[in-house]
């Protein structure tokens, strides 16, 4: 009778163990189907040996320890030893590394001295000692893994890893088992608790580490997010249009801070320029190609953006928000200003290098006969007319000069120089020029390094910029002449007092043949941003109600001792 309910008994505990182990798999399978994670597909995989494991425990042949089978116990082995490899690799999967391959080989030769102990009949308990010892030092070595995971924070990792190493010490209870049967059942019921307590511990572990990795990736984007010039929007369209979040780097390139986006919506649509609102109003389309608008900051200076947005949708294919990054392509679009210029001005020096020695040759012959002819008494009552000739033969001629000062191939004697030499030298000149239209000029300059320039072409551009400051300001008004130095370079300006530059004109400064004046040829700019690009140099412009000022960056010259 005893011996009946031992039996109901162990068969209980073993049905209790291998269903908790069943239902392991199912839930492990569940969760890899959710996450696709490797490491819970190959606990996945544990599981199931270990259930086949025990469901070969429930055979009679296992629960007679002296009724063995060969085939059995080969497969027993096989299974214990493959469950313990596949923790082993999910363990390590999970941590971020790779299977030590030693694993790999030490399950081979565990395998090959278990398996030749079977078959040549060796002892129970020394055939499994090879297996008992691989399983011990996986458990083990699995849970000093897990513990050590200290990029895992919470309670999932140190269920885990003490557990592993408890059921690592918990299988040194076999030899005991095996002398005490009466033990067995115990075991079993010990033996689910753990197997339920690792795969509590090895589900929470997933999540924390998740969670984590979540947070990680949350910190990373913002900061990005945060970090990014760039501007990174998401506007809703339903139910009431409005900015659902847009990135701090928007204060940097509009002037409003992105509480004051949140607050008023509508101060995305009024950035945008006037004349490119049309533009701005499209709804966009997948793999649409960005827009490039000009935008009015808070300080009410305008700049060029570049706009790429994509649309999001809901369920049903309504277009329900738009999520964007706006960039800051000012100095783009300069550039490309500053290239389209450059190129206009080889065009014409090339033009201007080829046909200008043509056209001056014959115009010298022309001109020659008509001195010889002005002198002759026959023509005498034509003098007005030869002069007006002679005239406009000399301002065709200065035109041609003009056209040559745009040569990109103008050979030009670079020299060190002050600048403030320069200046001194043109001041007489611009005064008298300024004096005679009841207009004030004042230089103001102050020491400075030397600069690598032709002499003769610097002078031709300072004159270009007085003349252009003197010929927009009225009677009263000031032109100023400074020099100062910066970090790399030392700088010339020439503020003028006038009624400034509109944002169309200053578009077009220094194209040539653009001109607002009624008789103006639109090379004198051209010729003084010529000069500049020989002489590396570049040419700033800043303008408003109260007057403009214009910029000339020489790079300062090294000096080798």
């Amino acid at each position: 009778m005893y011996w009946g309910i031992f039996m109901s008994f162990l068969q209980l505990t073993m049905t209790v163990s291998t269903s908790a182990k069943l239902l392991l798999v199912l839930i492990f399978f569940y969760f890899y189907m959710q996450y696709r994670e490797k490491y819970i597909g190959l606990w996945a995989f544990s599981w199931i040996f270990l259930s086949l494991r025990s469901a070969l425990n429930m055979y009679p042949e296992f629960q007679m320890m002296n009724l063995l089978s060969i085939p059995a116990l080969l497969l027993y082995q096989a299974l214990t030893l493959a469950s313990c490899l596949l923790i082993a690799w999910g363990t390590y999967e999970f941590t971020g590394r790779k299977l030590p391959a030693g694993w790999k080989y030490s399950a081979i030769l565990v395998t090959a001295i278990s398996d030749t102990g079977v078959l040549m009949g060796w002892p129970l308990p020394l055939c499994s000692l090879p297996t008992l010892a691989y399983l011990i030092a996986i458990y083990i070595q699995a849970g000093i893994i897990f513990l050590r995971a200290f990029d895992i924070p919470g309670l999932g990792r140190y269920l885990t890893g003490i557990t592993f190493i408890v059921d690592g010490i918990h299988q040194l209870n076999f030899p005991l088992t095996m002398t005490y049967s009466s033990l067995v059942p115990f075991g079993y019921l010990f033996d689910a608790l753990l197997r339920v307590t690792l795969a509590i511990g090895m589900l929470l572990a997933h999540f924390e580490k998740a969670k984590n990795e979540i947070i990680k990736k949350e910190q990373r984007f913002r900061l990005l997010d945060e970090n990014s010039k760039d501007i990174i929007f998401r506007y809703s369209l339903n139910p009431i249009p409005k900015i659902d979040y847009i990135s701090p780097s928007v204060t940097v390139i509009t002037g409003y801070t992105p509480e004051e986006f949140y607050q008023n919506s509508e101060i995305l649509q009024n950035l945008i320029h006037p004349s490119d609102r049309l533009l701005a109003q499209e709804l966009p389309k997948l793999n649409s190609p960005p827009l490039i608008l000009r935008a009015i900051r808070k300080d009410g200076t305008e700049i060029w953006i570049e706009q790429q947005t994509t649309p999001v949708y809901d369920d049903l294919g309504n277009m329900i928000a738009v999520e964007g990054i706006i960039r800051d392509i000012t100095s783009r679009k300069q550039l490309e200003q500053e290239l389209q210029r450059l190129d206009r001005l080889n065009i014409v020096g090339q033009m201007a290098a080829n046909i200008g020695h043509e056209i001056r040759n014959p115009m010298t012959t022309v001109r020659g006969y008509l001195q010889v002819m002005e002198r002759k008494k026959e023509f005498v009552a034509y003098k007005e007319d030869f002069e007006l000739l002679l005239a406009e033969l000399d301002r065709a001629n200065a035109l041609i000069t003009e056209y040559l000062s745009l040569s990109k191939n103008r050979l030009v004697e670079l020299k060190p120089t002050q600048l403030n030499t320069i200046l001194t030298s043109l001041f007489p000149l611009i005064q008298a020029d300024a004096n005679s239209n009841n207009q004030i000029v004042r230089l103001e300059i102050e020491k400075s390094p030397d600069v690598l320039v032709d002499d003769r072409e610097i002078r031709q551009l300072v004159l270009n910029l007085v003349r252009n400051g003197l010929e927009v300001m009225s009677k009263g008004k000031t032109l100023t002449i400074k020099t100062y130095t910066t970090h790399d370079h030392v700088v010339l300006a020439i503020q003028d007092e006038g009624p400034g530059i509109s944002s169309e004109v200053l578009d077009k400064i220094g194209l040539p043949f653009f001109t607002t004046k009624e008789h103006g040829t639109g090379l004198g700019l051209a010729i003084c941003y010529s000069i500049a690009n020989r002489h590396n140099a570049t040419i700033t412009v800043e303008t408003g109600p109260s007057g403009t000022t214009f910029r000339v960056h020489f790079k300062k010259l090294l000096v080798r001792r």
